[in-house]
């Protein structure tokens, strides 16, 4: 079983012994001495259009009573569905523009009723399905041509619902702003603007909702992640461009867990990044609690891990579309 140890220091030890850390060793965060290790659990996948097998897998979430993990397929133009061990169930979609039917699926939300959207992003629009993938509706751009008008999309990302059922958000990416919608799909308002100060988008790719209500998004143009209250007032940023622990290059997805710390998947694939594909983790105010991962296609290893979940007991999944598999890590605990 492989070993992806992280250590939680203290900024001022780990800045006196910088120059000895190795990658993959022990972090520690001020005020906290346990020691943290995650452990690759299994896997499951590989290149393939049967049953369990993907082409570019990407989104991952669980239906709210955790007895489905739902997988977008992304070129497989399918959504599937497995069991937190990786046993297939059922699968939805095909490539086209119909009800029901993908071009190029790429982010997913299961609400509270179990229901689950899909941002099917060439096509520029958002599907909803029930719990076992029945067509319900969809919203967005008519025509599947990118458009910058209000409540239409340029490259939607990803989607999520509120816990009270009354709106949703998407991250309209080549747009650089957030949609916000009623459950009917009738458009509210538009959330920020392309740029670099706070409240601003450069390509936002995933939106979370922590436990209290705020707003989570990450950002791959500048490399950074934003949260904001519940009425969209910033918070808190962290991030820049760069291999350091709380640094991002060519970062793709975010995830929280009950506790609201926030999940990155970080593949360093950029030209003059460390080319270390890993994921990290922060607490709730940002601060750098944990890392693993390095490049390769053997247990724990990743090519480009693109999007996370996080159950309720604490065991994350990253989707690495280069390897086409699903892999799982625990925490290690004493």
């Amino acid at each position: 079983m492989l070993f992806i140890t992280i250590f939680v220091t203290s900024l001022l030890t780990l800045m006196a012994t910088n120059s000895s850390i190795a990658s993959g060793s022990t972090q520690k965060t001020t005020g906290d001495n346990i020691e943290q290790s995650y452990i690759f659990i299994k896997k499951w996948g590989g290149e393939g259009t049967g049953d369990g097998k993907f082409s570019r897998p990407h989104d991952l979430d669980f239906s709210p009573d955790e007895k489905i993990l739902y997988a977008v397929d992304r070129d497989g133009n399918r959504i599937q569905a497995f069991d937190k061990n990786g046993t297939f169930l059922f699968a939805w979609g095909k490539l086209g523009n119909g009800d029901g039917q993908f071009h190029v699926p790429y982010g997913i939300d299961v609400d509270i009723d179990g229901n689950v959207w899909v941002v099917d992003r060439a096509n520029d629009r958002v599907q909803k399905f029930d719990s076992t993938g029945k067509f319900i509706l969809k919203f967005g751009n008519k025509d599947a041509e990118p458009s910058d008008e209000p409540g239409k999309f340029d490259n939607p990302r990803h989607v999520a619902v509120d816990k009270d059922l009354k709106y949703l958000y998407v991250a309209d990416s080549k747009n650089n702003r957030i949609q916000k919608f009623d459950l009917n799909g009738s458009f509210i308002e538009v959330i920020g603007k392309l740029g670099n100060k706070a409240g601003e988008f450069d390509l936002p790719t995933t939106i979370e909702i922590d436990s209290k209500g705020n707003f989570i998004v990450n950002e791959r143009g500048n490399e950074r992640i934003q949260k904001f209250d519940s009425n969209w007032n910033p918070v808190l940023m962290w991030g820049s461009k760069g291999s350091g622990n709380s640094e991002f290059c060519h970062m793709e997805h975010i995830a929280i867990d009950k506790y609201d710390n926030v999940y990155v998947t970080d593949p360093q694939s950029d030209p003059g990044c460390s080319q270390q594909p890993r994921v990290l983790k922060f607490d709730a105010q940002g601060n750098f609690i944990a890392k693993w991962g390095s490049s390769g296609e053997g247990d724990g290893e990743f090519e480009d891990p693109e999007h996370l979940a996080v159950d309720s007991e604490g065991r994350v999944y990253v989707s690495d579309r280069s390897n086409d598999n699903i892999q799982v890590f625990e925490r290690l605990t004493e």
